[in-house]
């Protein structure tokens, strides 16, 4: 079934958690090109037009997904920042 986020929050995490880390996602602000296209139409077009992407899906029991993600899934940690139990830098370690 297709999946269209309820809310602007909705939205805000399943970008993250997919889009942001999509190697389809490549958008230049400077150039203004790349960006992906699934992206695009789930915002143009309603989840019932023909044109609304089938890659944003949602089954039954299971997070929303994207069939098309390319990319990592985990979110990177910064290098800087202390662990939360140890006290130093994530490469200090």
């Amino acid at each position: 079934m297709k999946y269209r986020p309820s809310n602007s929050t909705e939205g805000e995490v399943f970008q993250e958690r997919w889009c942001n880390q999509c190697i389809h996602d490549n958008f230049d602000p400077e150039t203004g090109e790349g960006g992906c296209e699934i992206l695009a139409r789930t915002m143009a077009f309603s989840v019932d037009d023909p044109e609304y992407p089938e890659e944003w899906q949602e089954e039954s029991g299971r997070p929303p997904r994207c069939t098309a993600f390319c990319g990592d899934t985990q979110a990177q940690r910064c290098p800087d920042t202390c662990d939360m139990f140890g006290g130093e830098g994530v490469d200090d370690a």
